[in-house]
């Protein structure tokens, strides 16, 4: 009797308590459109707290509105967004596309903030022609700055000085890491100009008993790019790098060779879809740190490469994918192949498939050098080795049920 008591008081109690929310929840559940913010690394939680004139729902199928975010980086270092509004439901065939910048030097805090900004201004589109239009209030805040033509002193250079490092152990081993880096670009509508420096060094110890072994591997590279823009399809770049590795046997490599690429759709849109096809050309002159397996210490080669990418951002998923080949003048045997493609599908209501992978096939390891590798140089993979392909493959999916709504933000014991 005492348990029927219990049972019937802890009812009533979430009865009452649900009873009492209803009023302030049903207007927002009952008129406001339901929305699916498709936008990986949002900080959903804080566009559900900054906007309350909207059901947030966690499947497209639900929604009468669907946010499907795309991004690309700009010249200046940060990355452009573009919001697509897909109207669905009683909204189909409403659609609307907002952009905004994040700059380099914008925090987290100042992105997210132009973030909920662009997708209210999105939103109010949709929200005009529900009933709780009624509710919304809308400001207009003057800006006090005189407005004028900005003048850019850097004429579009933009310039990186990069350095990072990292160091670990324990009693039996340690790790040291550190790379440094210099940049310089300019990205125009006409002209995309990059040259970099990069090197790197990494040393791992290991205690064995009384012996310690010492692995140190470094590399460097300099490269340089200039890429003009011919048409809404069509663009030509030339490519010169110079490199250096002990891992590949690379004493010092230094190439050159132009190039050409053609989209298929035109590049306004690449941010929703491309299917580029690119050729490459180039001379390249190496000398080995050791003989190789075809007894070249130095040699000149000429390679080239042809590829095919595809990108594709739809409400459905996304998919982006590749296959390069590549093949020496000289000998057309020494070749390489390689597809790698990422697929994430939104299978149907709360089901989403991801796969990932990538396989080459390899036939083109010109600078592997004659002498054997040892056991140690094995294990501690300070060598390249021969192979004849590599490979490299993931799935994953994830369900999710229940409750359509997800308005409500509760940060505790996050």
């Amino acid at each position: 009797m005492r348990m029927q008591i219990f049972s019937l008081a802890f009812l009533l109690t979430i009865s009452f308590l649900n009873i009492s929310a209803q009023p302030d929840q049903s207007l927002i559940k009952n008129n406001a459109p339901n929305v699916f913010v498709d936008c990986r690394g949002c900080d959903i939680n804080f566009i559900k707290e900054k906007i309350q004139f909207a059901n947030f729902v966690r499947d497209r199928k639900e929604a009468d509105i669907h946010i499907l975010f795309t991004s690309q980086r700009t010249g200046g270092g940060g990355r452009e967004y573009v919001l697509n509004f897909i109207g669905l439901n009683k909204f189909n065939g409403l659609n609307d596309t907002l952009k905004y910048v994040r700059q380099e030097s914008d925090s987290d805090e100042n992105n997210r903030q132009k973030l909920v900004h662009i997708i209210k201004l999105g939103l109010i589109n949709y929200v005009a022609k529900t009933p709780i239009a009624d509710k919304i209030k809308i400001e207009y805040s003057t800006d006090k700055k005189k407005s004028g033509e900005v003048n850019d002193d850097w004429n579009f250079w933009v310039y990186r000085i990069g350095l990072n490092g990292f160091f670990n152990g324990s009693k039996t081993y340690s790790q040291s890491y550190i790379s440094g880096s210099i940049s310089a670009s300019r990205v125009t509508a006409d002209w995309k100009i990059f040259a970099r420096l990069w090197s790197n060094y990494n040393e791992s110890n290991y205690n064995y008993s009384d012996q310690t072994i010492t692995n140190i591997a470094r590399s460097q590279r300099l490269s340089f790019s200039f890429i003009k823009s011919i048409s809404e399809h069509w663009s030509a770049g030339l490519w010169t790098s110079g490199y250096s590795s002990i891992y590949s046997n690379i004493d010092i490599a230094a190439s050159i060779g132009p190039g050409i690429e053609y989209d298929i759709y035109p590049y306004s849109v690449s941010n929703l879809k491309q299917i580029r096809i690119a050729y490459k050309l180039d001379g390249t002159y190496n000398k080995y740190r050791e003989e190789t397996i075809y007894l070249k210490i130095k040699e000149v080669l000429i390679q080239q490469e042809l590829s095919v990418s595809v990108e594709l951002v739809q409400p459905w998923g996304s998919i982006s994918s590749e296959l390069r080949g590549t093949a020496f003048l000289h000998d057309f045997s020494k070749n390489s192949v390689t597809l790698d493609g990422r697929i994430s599908l939104k299978l149907f209501r709360g089901l989403s498939l991801t796969l990932d992978g990538r396989y080459s096939a390899i036939h083109n390891q010109l600078s592997l050098r004659r002498q054997d590798a040892n056991l140690e140089e094995v294990l501690l993979q300070r060598t390249e080795l021969e192979t004849q392909y590599r490979y490299f493959g993931s799935i994953g999916f994830s369900y999710s049920f229940g409750s359509i709504f997800n308005n409500i933000v509760n940060p505790r014991f996050d």
